[in-house]
């Protein structure tokens, strides 16, 4: 059941998608945490496995995309899950178990990070794989992929610990000649981490925007894009998940394995090291790993994610909790917070034949007459099996009536006419 406070009611224009492991991926309200569509295919997908797909030429975003991996066979995939319509998922087949995937602005390619630390581009809506390249030498897996605002720059973040930057159009462009795959198409490397990169996170500003990788070594580090220079580091006291840049206040927030979210500013001196400035607990009464976090309502509001299924919505001015309430339906694999209008939910229909998205606020009244429904019905319930316990107890009150009864009735009976009449002998 959700709970919720004044300042929730602005949330209506996100929804939160996540994906349970050998679940349908789910899309709830941001305001009420009703579920307003539910994908009809089970995934089993990991860590930065879902993507929202722009359909091309398009504004709206009829696709959801989940890397998915063959539970029976391990062979790899990526499904494409229509928004409003029951129709079955598409499968597009990938030559090797995937993970993380970004899905180009415009909905024209499908970007998936697989297990050899190759990336496979794949083009819509044909579904072929038009060109995989390698981002990671040494055979160690791709671990996240991010994409800065305009599209124009990946960043792919390895097991081996380094991040690489590539130009989009280049590794895009299918007619290349990059000898079998094997040349290097990347515009810079940098070793990063000593440990595994475990997220990214781009900033705005097209190429002069700054990323921030986190790693599971403990450290969180903050990038120029345009030529990879370090501007800071933070030492945290976990290892994060989850990061999301806060474009006006110019903060960096990590959701961390330890439940928590820690915050610190961007604005400090270059090549620094320091730890965040602030943390705060967000995994309700456990302490399970954050593996979601957004902005929200133009970055007034930090949605949270927990691995056990908790979802949280923080109001950032006054760092108070606006709502939360439950999501999945087992450990939650990834989530992620999309506007309600990149989801095309002006193109609901209740005919039937697909999903319908209404207002949080409509969704939360609902909700309520629901569980005042649920309540009657339960009443109901309760005052019908009160009435048969009584009605029981008085066919029992009748019985034993009924048994003292003949008992009184046989006391009294004549024995032959030898107990009533008294002879003459006697006197």
């Amino acid at each position: 059941m959700a709970s919720y406070s004044s300042s929730s009611r602005q949330l209506s224009g996100e929804l939160i998608l996540a994906a349970s492991h050998g679940r349908p991926v789910t899309a709830y309200d941001a305001l009420s945490g009703h579920v307003v569509a539910e994908f009809p295919a089970p995934v089993n997908t990991s860590r930065h496995g879902l993507a929202v797909v722009a359909a091309p030429g398009a504004a709206a975003a009829p696709f959801v995309a989940a890397s998915h991996v063959c539970p029976a066979t391990g062979a790899g995939s990526v499904l494409l899950l229509h928004w409003w319509s029951r129709a079955p998922a598409r499968s597009l087949p990938v030559s090797e178990p995937v993970a993380p995937l970004v899905a180009t602005p415009h909905g024209s390619h499908l970007l998936v990070g697989g297990l050899s630390g190759r990336v496979h581009a794949i083009a819509l809506p044909s579904g072929d794989v038009v060109r995989s390249f390698r981002a990671h030498n040494g055979g160690f897996p791709v671990s996240c992929l991010g994409l800065n605002d305009d599209g124009s720059i990946l960043v792919s973040g390895g097991y081996d610990g380094e991040v690489a930057v590539f130009v989009l159009l280049s590794v895009l462009d299918a007619d290349a000649d990059d000898a079998g795959g094997s040349t290097d198409l990347s515009l810079y490397r940098i070793p990063a981490h000593a440990a595994p990169v475990s997220c990214i996170a781009c900033g705005h500003g097209g190429c002069n925007a700054v990323v921030a990788t986190a790693s599971m070594d403990g450290t969180c580090k903050v990038w120029a894009l345009k030529n990879g220079h370090n501007l800071r580091t933070l030492s945290l006291p976990c290892i994060a998940f989850s990061l999301t840049l806060d474009r006006p206040a110019a903060r960096l927030f990590a959701g961390g394995s330890d439940g928590s979210v820690h915050v610190a500013p961007l604005g400090s001196a270059a090549n620094t090291t320091t730890a965040t400035t602030r943390s705060w607990h967000a995994s309700g009464s456990t302490n399970a790993a954050i593996v979601g976090i957004g902005m929200a309502n133009g970055c007034k509001n930090l949605v949270t994610c927990t691995e056990d299924g908790n979802a949280s919505i923080w109001d950032l001015a006054s760092g108070s909790l606006a709502a939360s309430f439950r999501i999945g339906g087992g450990a939650v694999t990834d989530a992620t917070v999309l506007k309600k209008s990149a989801a095309a939910v002006s193109r609901a229909r209740n005919d039937g034949t697909g999903f319908t998205v209404r207002d949080g606020e409509d969704w939360r009244r609902a909700g309520e007459v629901a569980r005042m429904e649920q309540t009657l019905r339960e009443s109901e319930v309760d005052k019908a099996r009160s009435v048969e316990l009584v009605e029981m107890a008085v066919g029992g009150y009748k019985r034993c009536l009924r048994l003292m009864l003949r008992e009184v009735t046989t006391a009294r009976r004549p024995n032959d006419g030898k107990d009533d009449h008294t002879s003459a002998n006697d006197f």
